[in-house]
């Protein structure tokens, strides 16, 4: 995440309905996109068919990690889950708590060391680890936070098409691993590492973390949402 929490601020302005200015996110491999603010505040119609079978697959107790404002979090108490919503950014957080998410964290996920029935990642969730070589930690990581027979959800996408007219050099190690920034308010945050893992790539990294991985969709963008549980 960005340190200055600059995406974070724009999701409060929003969800307090002061003046909002254009969340920008510069990134490594093109132009500077417009991050509309209102993708966080998402009513159960607006979801996707993979986030809306991310949600009917959660079971038992539930960590949404990297909540953001809370849609999901706030979805899946509606239905009657006992979900935490873990995030860094203070100014989501102060959102999150307004808005009515009854369990609230604010922590970075690798100080977390309680146990879960799911994890829920979404929204590229597997983004988390910043580079590849760094997904089969984040695993390993995440297998600590289970209950026995518990599950991660998560979702990812295979970005190679962003390759295919040769005008952009992928990163050496993995072409999965792209830097965000964001911009708000003529204000900019820190660089940050964000990977997209392919489906074929995460079931090698996945077995290598001595776990086991099942592709539950993939949409016509090669987006995926994917079930990961321990041997």
């Amino acid at each position: 995440m960005a340190l200055k929490d600059i995406h974070g601020r724009a999701i409060r302005d929003f969800y307090q309905n002061k003046p909002v200015a254009k969340l920008f996110l510069h990134t490594s491999y093109g132009d500077t996109e417009e991050m509309p603010v209102e993708v966080f505040f998402r009513e159960e119609e607006d979801l996707s068919v993979l986030e809306n079978l991310a949600l009917i697959e959660c079971q038992g107790t539930v960590l949404d990690i990297g909540a953001g404002a809370g849609a999901h979090a706030l979805m899946l108490q509606a239905r009657d889950f006992k979900v935490y919503a873990l995030e860094n950014s203070p100014a989501c957080v102060e959102v999150m708590r307004q808005s009515g998410v009854k369990h609230v964290i604010e922590q970075d996920y690798r100080q977390h060391n309680k146990t879960y029935d799911t994890l829920l990642l979404l929204m590229n969730g597997l983004g988390i680890a910043g580079r590849l070589s760094n997904v089969q930690s984040v695993l390993k990581s995440l297998s600590k936070m289970l209950n026995p027979g518990g599950q991660i959800l998560v979702d990812s996408s295979d970005i190679s098409y962003l390759y295919e007219d040769d005008e952009l050099t992928p990163d050496e190690e993995y072409f999965g691993n792209i830097r965000y920034q964001y911009e708000y308010r003529k204000e900019k945050g820190d660089w940050f590492d964000w990977v997209y893992v392919d489906q074929e790539t995460l079931q090698n990294e996945v077995n290598e973390a001595g776990m086991e991985l099942e592709v539950l969709y993939t949409d016509e963008n090669d987006q995926y949402l994917a079930r990961i549980t321990n041997k």
